[in-house]
């Protein structure tokens, strides 16, 4: 995953297996009585779904370390046994599921003005992550929960892209992942044909290479999509909501 979308190592995260069945798996992890299992399920959690939450906080008007802070201290709020046992899926998305948490949290720090202890005594956010996202400009022209599911969209878009590249490259096939990626991200203006030339390909092999990378992008993605919702029947309506984000 790169610097902009999450912090995610594509080899860590995504091999067969490493990775829970569910966001609410990943959830339900943190309330292990196992410590290792529970330090897991946090890094993973918060790893994969950090930087929608810091955008909303930043489009409420934080500032980058209060959006940090914030975001370690709610984070440490979701390790509490007692906040996972009280889990509710709600509508069935993981993205409303964790927006509106986190709002509650933030209504109950004022409220209460209780002293939470960030990070919980579990591992930071990595810092080098946290100062390459405060460069990022924060858009001025969506809601703070417009921005959220702007930069949930676009998580879950690369979360799909890094899953794709650790499959191609156990395949060893990553040099033409690389070679071809660009082709969908809009960020190569390569032809067909030069792509050819490097890889010693045809261009016609090339452009079946590139459909069939295409196909099992959709694959990943409708995957990634799935773990985030609790009913298959909401895959194909969030990805639709989502690609009208990425978009748009």
């Amino acid at each position: 995953m790169n610097a902009t979308t999450g912090f995610t190592n594509p080899a860590d995260r995504h091999v067969e297996g490493a990775f829970p069945a569910t966001a609410w798996s990943m959830l339900r992890q943190m309330g292990s009585e196992i410590p290792e299992e529970e330090r897991i399920g946090w890094e993973r959690l918060a790893r994969a779904y950090w930087q929608p939450l810091y955008f909303f906080l930043r489009r409420r008007g934080a500032d980058h370390h209060a959006a940090a802070d914030e975001v370690q201290g709610f984070f440490a709020h979701l390790l509490s046994r007692e906040f996972v046992r009280r889990i509710e899926r709600g509508n069935g998305l993981f993205r409303s599921f964790l927006l509106t948490s986190l709002q509650n949290w933030r209504a109950d720090q004022r409220r209460f003005a209780v002293a939470q202890k960030r990070g919980g005594g579990m591992a930071p956010l990595p810092l080098h992550e946290l100062e390459a996202v405060s460069a990022l400009p924060v858009a001025t022209d969506a809601s703070p929960e417009e921005a959220f599911d702007r930069r949930w969209a676009r998580a879950l878009y690369d979360n799909s892209l890094a899953a794709l590249q650790a499959r191609l490259e156990s395949r060893g096939r990553g040099l033409l992942f690389s070679a071809l990626k660009g082709l969908f991200t809009g960020q190569t203006t390569d032809q067909y044909q030069e792509i050819a030339t490097r890889l010693n390909m045809s261009g016609g092999a090339v452009k079946q290479a590139a459909l069939e990378l295409r196909r099992e992008f959709s694959g990943v993605l409708h995957e990634e999509i799935r773990r985030t919702v609790t009913d298959e029947a909401l895959v194909d309506e969030e990805l639709r909501y989502l690609l009208k984000l990425l978009r748009g």
